[in-house]
């Protein structure tokens, strides 16, 4: 029995893998061809198109939300440096502000300070208050002149808003300044609305002071103002001290309890004048 030559079925390989390559080659051309003319894969390039549509819309998600986030995040930041800005802005409006006040209150001081400064009854001289020496047993201010400015013991220190205190410790360059509510200086004082004369008395601790020895029958109500007597010879008559803030009635034979308020501060107005008792009166 002879030999087949020929491969077993299972071996056959058919074409070859050039003319395979050759015949796709040649139908790729074909239908391109077509394709350009009559437009053949149209359809099928739509169909494809609408298929693979949410797969590509779901690829690039992760892509889009990054974007978002990225956008988002701008835009907070930029927010956030923004509202740095207004608040900064803010601040430093805030801060001008305060120096125009503070500018504008110094100035009217001073206008006070100099009208009072020609009256030719008050030989005086301008200080600036340099810092608050308050503590428990008393309530002082420290001012920017002393021995080398005539300043002495004694002296009374006034604003444009009224009686601020007595000088009651000087050196060569600074004096030390006793407030009407420090408990250890009296001020003789009048209460025009009640038509009587007192004397005022620091509390000490509390912003304020006490008016003491007030005639029985007078009628005194809070708000009424408080002025200098003048019967001390320090303080000219007719200075404004402060105002009535506290009243209450003793029992029959008694002082009752008045309370004032200063109504000069030495917290926005920090120059005042000293009247110099030594210096001759022009």
């Amino acid at each position: 029995m002879a030999l087949s030559q020929s491969p077993p079925p299972f071996f056959r390989q058919g074409l070859s893998a050039r003319i395979k390559l050759i015949i796709a080659l040649s139908a790729a051309a074909v239908l391109m061809q077509l394709d350009s003319e009559v437009n053949i894969a149209k359809p099928l390039r739509q169909g494809l198109s609408v298929v693979l549509y949410p797969i590509a819309e779901t690829l690039l998600l992760p892509r889009d939300l990054a974007l978002w986030l990225a956008d988002r995040l701008k835009t907070v930041s930029e927010l956030a440096a923004e509202v740095d800005r207004m608040r900064d802005a803010e601040l430093r409006n805030a801060e001008m502000l305060l120096l125009v006040d503070q500018v504008r209150t110094d100035n009217q001081n001073l206008r006070g300070l100099l009208e009072i400064r020609q009256q030719p009854s008050l030989p005086s001289i301008v200080a600036e208050v340099r810092a608050g020496l308050q503590d428990n047993l008393s309530r002082k201010v420290l001012i920017n002149k002393g021995m080398e400015h005539q300043v002495s013991v004694g002296d009374p220190v006034i604003n444009s808003q009224g009686v601020v205190g007595q000088v009651s410790r000087v050196f060569p360059l600074t004096s030390e300044v006793r407030l009407l509510s420090d408990e250890q200086l009296m001020v003789p004082i009048f209460l025009p609305n009640a038509g009587i004369r007192a004397i005022s008395q620091g509390l000490g601790e509390q912003d304020g002071f006490q008016i003491r020895f007030v005639n029985l029958a007078a009628e005194i109500k809070e708000g009424d103002l408080i002025l200098t007597s003048g019967l001390d010879g320090l303080y000219p008559a007719g200075l404004a001290v402060g105002q009535v803030s506290l009243v209450v009635a003793a029992p029959q034979g008694q002082f009752p309890t008045v309370v004032g308020r200063p109504t000069a501060s030495v917290a926005r107005h920090k120059e005042v004048l000293v009247i110099r008792r030594g210096a001759p009166t022009p």
